[in-house]
């Protein structure tokens, strides 16, 4: 639950079902631009809709690149799908508009280091083309002033380029100004510090080709750190026509001087985003099922499944698909990590649940990300009460006999949020308590790469556990139901409607209107709802008749549209999802929430008896009301319930597997059925 801009994962013991990935955030990122360098226009199919690429988008606007977005259904790996799809508008590497303009061009990279390390390089070779008075300035957040651009803007400086840093040499902010290529022998780069830099060299290598009466040589001294990641780009430039011939070790040849649009690229699951579900695989048992992503992928990161079978996790690796599981404790070892830098990230809360200390190696890029990941990792390791050693590019975590309840810093990591979001899982240390959890200072870091990763990670986790659906329109007796079934089966319950209620109370009370969808998604994000014993409580306060009031209901019905408000609230449905079972009654409850929900009930009434079961309930509260008017509204609620686009109600009954009209049944009647029910599907 989000509780005063803080996110909180409970303890989960269970992981299983399907999940299809977002395009990879390092093949988008170098496809986007390329296409915007090629001599056509070139559609990306499934491209990572994220911080970073949107980074990258807004970079090459300021250039004069044009694009296009849309979300289509295409036939991606075999099957029809809805995916976003990005068309680019390639302008051949020809920026003649730029150059009418006088004044500085100002680019916000952010902190994404790709970005700023492909796109420094190519400025260079823009400019030197015909710029007179024109210069750039790139700058980014206060992180990317303490990430290394030096090694890069060293080598650009010997083939002419003229950069100057406006406050630490190495670092941005910097501001490249007009000059002229003098061609070289080689281009050398030192790319000890980041495989970016040599990444930028060779995307840009066709525009500085122009230069060159002779094959243009790149020559990158020092260790490579993440190979991989270089492997990656010249396998994408290959797509582009550009051929990137390795003549020796470290040593690259390219003789093209164009960028030729493939017309369309389909863009794979992302390795690095699968990471965390397949560490998710082993610690919570699996199986889990990741489709567009297997042997035949071009990332680095997707070795990480050789390591998590050698410390004991069972995987089954196809073509264009992975399951992983797990039945035994893993296994602590020695780890080389030099061939997945980001994907190893999943070891470390791994390491926590291991047989004996791990050790994981060549992590020194870990050092230079978004933030210092090794200090990051330290830190949360003693937090959770491990034992953590570690060096410049080394890490040794000991697991701790029990895991502690721990506030993870994030340092604004997209990584170290994912990271230790599987330190939420059952540790034997726990034995019967689940009242551990794992809370996140800033859970919306993952956005840079994954903005739905807490939702994805959310139900993988609930799909595990029994989960019965109760549905129907106002006043059908969901919530009384739901709290009978709850109580025999001994499961937990979640009243939904409970959830928009309360974000209408405390809306209200901050004076947010019912149609300011941002304000209102923004508060949904800071509740801090728990139920006991049939009351409701935000924090420690108990709003349970507050809530109930007819306003607030009406109130919750009509800001329950937005999609926002709904995309907000949906993590924190899913994580009510624990053992041994859960009952979740409301909207879209076996629609969207729980979609592969264990059963599926859908609950109805005439209008007239649901409008006398409400006059009841309000006079026994001594609420006054009118019979006439209860029923006006009802109908009301049912019309705009059914019309509406998000959370429909006759979306919720085609997906419903049991429905009962409870018009002339008693509640010990509805009841039965659904045990009834829930008992014979147990036994099939």
């Amino acid at each position: 639950m989000v509780e005063n801009n803080f996110f909180s994962l409970n303890l989960r013991k269970n992981a299983s079902g399907n999940l299809s990935l977002p395009g990879s955030k390092s093949i988008s990122n170098r496809v986007i631009l390329l296409a915007a360098l090629s001599n056509n226009k070139v559609e990306i199919i499934n491209y990572l809709q994220s911080e970073d690429t949107e980074v990258m988008l807004s970079v090459l606007n300021i250039l004069g690149v044009r694009f296009q977005k849309k979300i289509s259904s295409e036939k991606y790996r075999g099957e029809k799908k809805q995916v976003p799809v990005l068309t680019v508008n390639g302008i051949g590497g020809k920026f003649d508009a730029l150059f009418h303009k006088r004044e500085r061009l100002n680019f916000f990279v952010g902190n994404s280091g790709l970005t700023i390390r492909t796109l420094l390089p190519v400025l260079v070779a823009i400019f030197s083309q015909k710029s007179n008075y024109l210069s750039a300035k790139i700058d980014g957040v206060d992180r990317m002033r303490q990430r290394p651009i030096g090694g890069l803007v060293d080598c650009l400086k010997k083939i002419g380029a003229k950069i100057t840093y406006l406050k630490k040499n190495g670092y941005a902010p910097l501001i490249i100004h007009p000059s002229k290529i003098v061609p070289c022998n080689e281009i050398v780069i030192d790319s000890s510090d980041s495989s970016q830099f040599l990444t930028g060299i060779l995307q840009a290598a066709p525009l500085l080709r122009k230069y060159w009466s002779s094959p243009l040589i790149v020559k990158a001294t020092g260790l490579i750190s993440s190979r991989p990641y270089v492997d990656l780009t010249i396998n994408i430039l290959k797509k582009f026509e550009i051929t990137v011939d390795e003549t020796d070790k470290n040593v690259f040849k390219i003789n093209s001087k164009k960028i030729i649009s493939p017309n369309k690229i389909i863009v794979e699951g992302d390795a690095s985003s699968a990471s965390y579900f397949l560490a998710a695989g082993v610690l919570g048992g699996g199986p889990i099922s990741i489709d567009g992503l297997g042997t035949n992928s071009i990332q680095g990161d997707i070795k990480l499944v050789h390591i998590l079978k050698k410390m004991g996790a069972e995987i089954i690796f196809s073509e264009q698909n992975i399951v992983v599981k797990s039945k035994q404790k893993l296994l602590g070892m020695r780890l080389d990590c030099g061939d997945i830098p980001d994907a190893a990230m999943v070891l470390v809360p791994c390491a926590l649940y291991a047989d004996g200390p791990t050790l994981l190696t060549n992590i020194g890029s870990w050092r230079v990300k978004e933030t210092d990941r090794i200090e990051a990792m330290r830190k949360g390791i003693l937090q959770l009460g491990g034992k953590v050693n570690f060096g410049n590019d080394w890490i040794e975590i000991t697991p701790p006999k029990k895991l502690l309840s721990a506030h993870i810093q994030t340092f604004n990591d997209h990584r170290v949020a994912m990271s230790f979001s599987l330190a939420s899982f059952w540790h034997p240390g726990d034995k019967t308590n689940y009242s551990r959890k794992i809370t996140f200072d800033y859970p919306k870091c993952v956005e840079k790469t994954y903005p739905d990763f807490f939702d994805e990670f959310s139900r993988i986790c609930s799909e595990a556990v029994k989960v019965i659906t109760i549905d129907g329109p106002t006043a059908s007796g969901k919530g009384t139901i739901a709290d009978k079934v709850s109580e025999i089966l001994g499961f937990k319950v979640l009243d939904s409607g409970c959830l928009y209620r309360v974000l209408a109370l405390i809306s209200a009370q901050f004076e947010i209107a019912e149609n300011e969808e941002l304000k209102l998604a923004k508060c949904a994000e800071n509740l801090n709802i728990s139920f006991l014993g049939g009351r409701v409580f935000n924090g420690t306060r108990e709003i349970t008749d507050e809530i109930r009031s007819e306003s607030i209901g009406i109130r919750a019905s009509k800001i329950s549209v937005f999609k926002s408000v709904r995309k907000t609230l949906l993590r924190s449905q899913r994580d009510f999802a624990r053992p041994p079972g859960l009952v979740a009654d409301g909207r879209d409850m076996g629609s969207i929430v729980f979609p592969n929900a264990f059963l599926k009930v859908f609950l109805s009434a005439d209008a007239k008896i649901r409008a006398e079961r409400r006059y009841k309930q309000l006079i026994q509260k001594e609420i006054p009301c009118k019979m006439s008017d209860l029923l006006k509204e009802i109908k009301n609620r049912d019309l705009r319930d059914t019309s509406r686009d998000v959370g429909s109600l006759n979306l919720a009954k085609e997906a419903c597997s049991v429905y009962i009209d409870t018009s002339s049944k008693s509640i010990d009647e509805v009841v039965k059925i659904i045990i009834d029910e829930f008992k014979l599907k147990s036994s099939l």
